[in-house]
């Protein structure tokens, strides 16, 4: 009964960290739609009016085969106790206070060259490719540094 409980754990926590690995992936995409549409009117908006809704149905078939190939058929069910275990994993935990300290101070870091950078466009423009510029940088920090921490060992010695 134990070997089944570790592989359910290890199933959940490899789901949850790939699961992370698809939203980096999802909100680089997104942000860079963004940026884009922002940056060059014309550009972006015919594609997005056009083909829109592939955006979504891509996301949703990329989570379905994700949860399929990971989970072996099971489902992600937050009140399962080996879940519960890895959600309120001290060292995931510490893992991403540490990512979300690095992410705001490199989102703060960022916005004055940011301001100099964008300052030739329109203001609306402006301030709209700044907030997203700074969104996709935040959470693109956010998400590739906890996955980084979280890949260390416990302890090392």
């Amino acid at each position: 009964m134990s070997a089944l409980i570790e592989s359910r754990s290890e199933n959940y926590l490899r789901f949850s960290r790939r699961s992370m690995g698809a939203l980096l992936a999802e909100v680089l995409v997104i942000g860079t739609l963004c940026m884009v549409m922002t940056l060059w009117p014309g550009s972006g908006q015919y594609w997005m009016v056009q083909a829109g809704w592939l955006l979504p149905v891509a996301i949703t078939i990329g989570l379905v085969t994700l949860q399929r190939t990971t989970l072996r058929g099971g489902r992600w069910r937050p009140d399962v106790a080996e879940v519960r275990t890895i959600m309120d994993d001290e060292w995931r935990r510490v893992n991403l206070n540490r990512a979300m300290r690095f992410a705001f101070t490199g989102v703060l870091i960022l916005q004055v060259p940011l301001g100099l950078t964008l300052a030739h466009l329109p203001a609306l423009r402006a301030v709209i490719a700044m907030a997203t510029a700074t969104t996709t940088v935040g959470m693109t920090t956010l998400i590739s540094l906890f996955l980084y921490f979280d890949r260390e060992t416990r302890d090392a010695g």
